[in-house]
């Protein structure tokens, strides 16, 4: 466990916040992974590497967001490399979080040469050369966005808000009455389920983090909403940033500045209803409920940045030990402190209940879990039990980890938040 706080001799913190986003949208011709022999077919919307620095003027933390599906580890130790020697912040001050946008390509393997199909399984790359330009782009945008960022910095105070979308939110893991799942990837109606069947799980809860300037301006907004980015895709083939991206650009339209959007835990949960009009249906409401919600929030005192983080072992199912060769994989977990708030980042895709059980626990009055962080971790988790439930996320080539990898990662992060709440200066 590396645990890095402030110090009473520190000087007094002074907060500041920038941004900056760079096109990683690929060129024409590159392969879909989604369709077999396929490519991509036109632009929707561009897709971006959006990044935010946050200094108390000693300590800087990095928030770096892709509009891609996933994160993974070799990737996230690569880009931390080069953002460290661009601006000077360590590795485990960058978090780097995915908006599981499927409508966008996966995150590349170490090898250039392959490219993924899906979490874990490769092909040779189509257009090797097309592929190695786009992965060095992706790598360069993030570093321009990070430079931007930490180039824009400019004193700010940290508000804490919540908005409730519940009109878009569906656990496609609905409850028979044996206790067993009937995987609903897209319900026909979101608000009934028949059969005697329970609805799964729902936080449909958006909580915003808005960054104010001395003439009240915004210029930063973070904000975080667990729901699949799965709105457009398989619809069109074409890039788009989905319901997440015109979310952001809702915010923007509405409340000003940079707004970057950070992915929840959202293994099980889904738009209610998909499709383009849909996505752009979703991110404009949710844009609205966001810019609502800051008018009515609450200053944070934010005495230190603090950073924390822990590599847990997570047991490997027999599917993965054969397939792998090991008994269990490593999987970071990494908490930030601003203040009062707390945001935790998980690997993989965690299941909504991780993040409830995790925010039950943690010592901070407002904490943040999200997934699709620093990494693939054991891909879908979910609490003690899911897995005997059957279902989509229970399958061997969803679910790399055993029943204890959820419990692991939830212990794994209270232990972190408890650390940094009880260290000296903590809030």
């Amino acid at each position: 466990m590396a645990l890095v706080l402030g110090a009473a001799s520190l000087p007094a913190a002074q907060l500041s916040v920038g941004a900056g986003r760079e096109d990683i949208t690929p060129p024409p011709g590159f392969r879909d992974w989604a369709i077999k022999d396929g490519s991509f077919e036109g632009v929707i919307s561009p897709l971006y590497a959006r990044a935010v620095v946050a200094s108390d003027g000693v300590r800087r933390l990095v928030f770096l967001q892709w509009d891609l599906v996933n994160t993974r580890a070799d990737d996230v130790a690569e880009v931390r490399g080069m953002i460290t020697a661009a601006i000077g912040v360590p590795a485990d001050h960058i978090v780097v979080n995915a908006s599981h946008d499927h409508s966008a390509p996966l995150a590349p393997f170490a090898d250039r040469s392959l490219l993924p199909i899906n979490e874990d399984d490769a092909i040779p790359a189509p257009d090797p050369g097309l592929h190695r330009r786009w992965v060095e782009r992706l790598f360069g945008a993030s570093v321009a966005a990070a430079r931007a960022a930490n180039a824009s910095l400019a004193p700010a105070t940290l508000e804490v808000s919540r908005a409730a979308v519940p009109e878009w939110q569906f656990n496609r893991r609905p409850r028979r009455p044996d206790g067993t799942v009937a995987t609903i990837f897209e319900p026909k109606d979101p608000y009934t389920l028949a059969e005697g069947m329970r609805f799964g799980p729902v936080d449909p809860t958006v909580t915003v983090l808005a960054f104010r300037d001395s003439r009240g301006r915004r210029p930063v907004t973070l904000f975080s909403y667990p729901c699949h980015a799965v709105s457009v895709y398989p619809y069109s083939r074409a890039f788009c940033a989905d319901w997440p991206g015109f979310a952001e650009d809702a915010v923007e339209a509405g409340v000003g500045g940079r707004a970057l959007f950070l992915q929840g835990c959202a293994g099980d949960l889904v738009p209610s209803r998909r499709g383009i009009d849909a996505a752009r249906e979703m991110g404009a409401l949710i844009g609205v409920r966001v810019a609502t919600a800051q008018a009515g929030g609450l200053v944070v005192d934010v005495d230190r940045l603090k950073a924390a983080s822990a590599w847990a072992r997570l047991p490997w199912n027999a599917a993965q030990r054969a397939k792998t060769g090991a008994d269990h994989g490593e999987a970071e977990v990494q908490v930030f402190g601003l203040g009062s708030v707390a945001i935790v980042a998980l690997p993989g895709e965690p299941m909504i209940e991780i993040a409830m059980a995790i925010q039950k626990r943690s010592p901070f009055p407002h904490t943040l879990v999200l997934g699709y962080s620093n990494g693939g971790g054991s891909v879908y988790v979910g609490m003690p039990g899911e897995l005997a439930r059957g279902g989509y996320e229970t399958t061997a080539d969803s679910a790399h980890g055993t029943d204890e990898c959820g419990t692991i990662l939830i212990d794994t992060a209270v232990s972190l938040l408890n650390a940094m709440a009880t260290a000296k200066g903590a809030p």
